[in-house]
């Protein structure tokens, strides 16, 4: 087994040190659609290393890291947080996880309404502490793959050059793309929709099959949703809240990123267009929520998102506390008890798909009731039973 791997490992780091193209800053996908190839290249550092492979070889290409080119899937693997390792649990890769980069941005309890269908994150390390992610952890976790951002690693970790190269070198290869959001100064390259990306990752791991009926579930909640939407949009203030109880908010502006996916779905007005407030670092109080007045207000809470997501917590945590405040109990959306978890911005194709039924019936409560997606036929997806 150990010689197994040893030479899938080599197969991979022959194009797969791509990690290293994303030393730049940008990589180039080749060609247009990931294709299957003979021939592949990869840049490392100043050097490009031409290797010969077999006609079976396949091929997949995302930026900033470039192509990596297989004979094999990879098996052991490590992702950052709820985004990348949510898609590797959809393609049925669970078991394979040894790594998690930050587990505190990975809710896993949606899970529970999807028959066999787990992941426990106690049981997988954590590659970061604090504010550091050491390479050590990477050389720990003797993964076949790193499902991650290199370029994330140098501008959130501070990771140098020579950093990437070597564990992209001799570990394993990076291959992916950082999607949450839109704000970093540092992601100057091509952004994925969730789609896309999922997509990619689908073809590193050898699932596509997967991935097109975990995709048609999507479309088919997304097209259900679309056609039952009242003609009068909400208008929703997304705030990020600071503080237990919060005392001010980091607003949220709507964009088509990752982490906003469930409202491009359920199609909202934002209460933030049109005003003063400026679209990254501010923070606001309750005199500017009462000054905008939104009909609906939904909190993103990630940095608790094991507690939040419990409804009866939540009430307590957020709601309650607002109507108990003198100025936030006359804002129309408290008053009216219209004030909702918005619940985790990491959110892979699973997570998205409870999020976006979340987000349907708690701001358009008349136009739907009950479960939008079919839970035991995505589970039958998921662990290769359909």
């Amino acid at each position: 087994m150990a010689g197994e791997r040893v030479t899938r490992r080599g197969a991979l780091r022959a194009i797969g040190a791509a990690g290293a193209a994303a030393l730049a800053g940008c990589g180039a996908e080749r060609g247009g659609d990931d294709a299957a190839t003979a021939t592949a290249t990869a840049t490392r550092t100043g050097t490009t290393t031409a290797t010969t492979t077999t006609a079976d070889t396949s091929e997949v290409c995302m930026e900033p890291v470039g192509c990596l080119s297989f004979d094999e899937p990879p098996e052991r693997w490590v992702a950052n947080a709820g985004i990348y390792c949510d898609m590797g649990v959809a393609l049925g890769l669970a078991d394979r996880l040894v790594g998690i980069g930050s587990p505190r941005r990975y809710y896993t309890g949606y899970y529970d309404e999807l028959p066999g269908v787990s992941l426990d994150k106690s049981a997988r390390p954590a590659l970061s502490a604090g504010a550091r992610m050491s390479k050590e952890a990477f050389y720990a976790a003797d993964a076949d793959v790193h499902v991650m951002d290199p370029v994330w690693l140098r501008g959130t970790f501070g990771w140098t050059e020579a950093d990437v190269t070597e564990i992209a070198e001799r570990v394993a290869p990076f291959f992916g793309n950082y999607i949450r959001e839109r704000s970093d100064a540092w992601h100057d390259y091509r952004y994925y929709s969730l789609s896309e990306a999922f997509g990619k990752i689908a073809r590193l791991f050898d699932r596509v099959d997967r991935y097109e009926q975990l995709e048609a579930v999507r479309r088919e909640m997304a097209t259900r949703i679309g056609s039952n939407l009242p003609d009068e949009r909400a208008e929703v203030l997304l705030l990020r809240p600071q503080g237990i109880p919060p005392r001010s908010f980091y607003p949220q502006y709507l964009d088509d990123s990752v982490s906003d996916y469930q409202w491009s779905v359920v199609d909202v007005d934002d209460a933030l267009v049109g005003t003063d407030i400026p679209r990254w670092g501010a923070t606001v109080d309750y005199e500017t929520i009462a000054r905008l007045d939104p009909e609906v207000i939904v909190m993103e809470t990630q940095f608790a998102d094991d507690f939040v997501l419990d409804r009866e917590s939540f009430r307590s945590f957020a709601l309650d506390t607002m109507r108990n405040h003198p100025v936030a109990r006359d804002v129309r959306a408290v008053r009216n008890g219209r004030v909702y978890s918005g619940g985790i911005n990491y959110q892979g194709p699973l997570i998205s798909l409870f999020q976006t039924e979340h987000a349907a019936r708690s701001v358009y409560p008349d136009a739907f009731d009950g479960p939008l997606f079919d839970r035991e036929r995505v589970a039958r997806i998921v662990t290769g039973e359909a």
